[in-house]
């Protein structure tokens, strides 16, 4: 999750999404005023509103006071992000500055009449940020809404499930849910995109997967849905595992499902969402049994490099920017990304980014002291292009993959999706699958990358859209799955 900074990259992310900006740090600056902390008590919750010019962003802040020293948790609402705990927090009856650890952002405010009047600061990047009273609602009643929310009494099984993956034996946890009946039933795995998912992949209070689950198994398909390693009631660690590794965890799901005698062995797949949709390729890829065939939900096609760098494009633009500032981040973006694409390991791949990044200063007029500071504050900002995961997945091609896969193939595309592109997406792939019968390729129009009707596709959407899932889409797809022979 971060908060919008378009002098940092944006890409796919919810694949393991890091939206355009969504790094929240807050890097403390406290000066201080004698002033009595008990004059004010600050507790409960304050929201303010950044205006980007093109894009606003509502944050909400909770306050809370334990053992004489302030504490604080902050909300992205149009973001999905809740609950990210606030590591310092200080207040003099007057000044408030504030610290979130491991992100690079900071406020500083002066109460004044009541309102925080401040500057909220990323990187090198500043706003004018005022904070007031709130009740704190702001949250739910944009999460509220969700018709789609599956409610009892259902007319299928629910089991929980452990499963064991990888050398390690990583313990995971999941729900299968059965259909009335004795079967056997066709079965899939569900796999989720990037980022810590639950088994329901819960987002900005939509819970897709728990919605496909219901869908399909009313309809006579066994659904297997877990919690991604590190998340929810699984163990191990999700820091520092890539695709390759989350793919382990998806074949371990596939494996265990010919145990249950309602499932029906030779029909078990796998349906993957954005990055799942890459994990769906490399399972494919590897030609064993299972799966027996792959249904890819904006899946990316086209090398991810090339991906992302469409990806800035698209989302910036939807959210209304000016064109000079959506190509030079493209740009900026595009030379970020090869740096790290093209590097022999992660020690080089340091090296140059902090070339991109003093080559960009220098363009900016920035020399000496002031440059190094910059690159200092980008380089903090920019570490997650050095985690394991993404060095692994922008030098990933999904082609090489999908060219190996030797199982039917169902996929399916957003026309409003700014995270992977459609038109690009869906044409790479028909190109690879040609005209076999066995295949299908569909774009379906009005849709964003969560299949969500849509007007202009923007990532800042997501929240406001009370449906969760396409029900043309899910119906598609249970039709596809329950042709399979």
């Amino acid at each position: 999750m971060s908060l919008p900074n378009f002098t940092r990259p944006y890409h796919h992310p919810g694949c393991k999404m890091i939206y355009v900006g969504l790094f929240l740090t807050i890097i403390l600056f406290f000066s201080s005023f004698k002033q009595n902390q008990a004059q004010t008590d600050i507790s409960g919750s304050w929201e303010g509103t950044l205006d980007l010019g093109f894009q606003k962003l509502p944050l909400l802040f909770h306050f809370n006071r334990e053992s004489g020293d302030w504490q604080g948790k902050m909300d992205s609402p149009s973001q999905g992000a809740q609950g990210i705990e606030v590591s310092k927090l200080l207040f003099d009856g007057m000044m408030l500055l504030l610290e979130i650890d491991a992100l690079n952002v900071s406020f500083e405010g002066l109460l004044q009449e009541g309102v925080f009047q401040g500057q909220f600061t990323q990187g090198g990047f500043k706003l004018p940020l005022n904070l007031s009273r709130s009740s704190g609602e702001s949250v739910k009643s944009m999460t509220s809404d969700r018709p789609q929310e599956p409610k009892p009494p259902f007319p299928y099984e629910s089991m929980e499930v452990t499963f064991l993956s990888g050398p390690e034996k990583t313990a995971l946890k999941g729900t299968i849910t059965k259909p009335s009946g004795s079967g056997p039933f066709p079965a899939v795995v569900l796999v989720n995109g990037s980022g810590p998912q639950d088994r329901n992949g819960e987002l900005l209070g939509h819970k897709p997967f728990w919605v496909m689950a219901d869908f399909l198994t009313r309809r006579g398909i066994v659904v297997f849905r877990y919690d991604e390693r590190g998340v929810g009631k699984s163990e191990g660690s999700f820091q520092g595992t890539t695709s390759r590794g989350f793919a382990e965890d998806a074949r371990a799901a596939l494996e265990r499902l010919p145990y249950y005698e309602f499932v029906d062995n030779t029909r078990i797949g796998l349906i993957g969402h954005s990055e799942g949709g890459l994990i769906a390729w490399i399972l494919a890829a590897e030609q064993h049994t299972l799966p027996a065939y792959v249904l890819a939900l904006a899946p990316p096609v086209v090398p991810i490099a090339n991906l992302m760098e469409r990806q800035t494009e698209d989302a910036i633009r939807a959210t209304g920017a000016p064109e000079e500032l959506v190509q030079s981040q493209k740009v900026f973006n595009r030379n970020l990304y090869q740096a790290i694409a093209t590097a022999d390991d992660s020690t080089a791949a340091a090296k140059s980014l902090e070339q991109v990044l003093r080559h960009h200063g220098e363009n900016a007029g920035l020399s000496g002291t002031p440059l190094q500071e910059q690159i200092k504050e980008q380089l903090a900002g920019y570490r997650q292009l050095l985690d394991p995961w993404f060095f692994h997945f922008i030098r990933m091609d999904p082609r090489i993959l999908i060219q190996q896969a030797q199982v039917p193939i169902w996929a399916g595309f957003g026309a409003k999706d700014v995270q992977v592109n459609a038109l690009e997406n869906h044409t790479a792939l028909e190109k690879i699958l040609g005209n076999n019968p066995l295949h299908t390729v569909i774009t379906y129009p009005d849709l964003n990358h969560l299949f969500q009707t849509a007007q202009t596709g923007a990532v800042s959407e997501y929240a406001d859209i009370t449906e969760t899932f396409n029900e043309s889409v899910l119906h598609d797809m249970a039709e596809w799955i329950l042709e399979r022979n």
